[in-house]
């Protein structure tokens, strides 16, 4: 039961936040093609400073589910 609440948790803080991170779907699509695309790549193109902020803003996005999730397991299991 504390996982399916602790996954529902991250879920919706995932949902809730997500236009505070990213300005439509187009935006959020963007930045996983910049986290799969190989830095090199993104340095050779000149998108170095882009592909970073996109990084960095995916990354800031799944550490905050993940944090709302183990949270909320942490609590109800103490």
């Amino acid at each position: 039961m504390e996982i399916i609440l602790s996954i529902a948790a991250a879920t919706l803080m995932l949902r809730v936040t997500f236009k505070t991170f990213f300005d439509d779907m187009d935006d959020f699509i963007e930045c996983v093609k910049y986290w799969l695309t190989p830095d090199i790549i993104a340095l050779i193109k000149g998108e170095w400073d882009r592909e970073a902020w996109a990084e960095l803003k995916l990354f800031l996005w799944l550490i905050l589910g993940g944090f709302a999730g183990y949270a909320t397991y942490r609590f109800l299991i103490s």
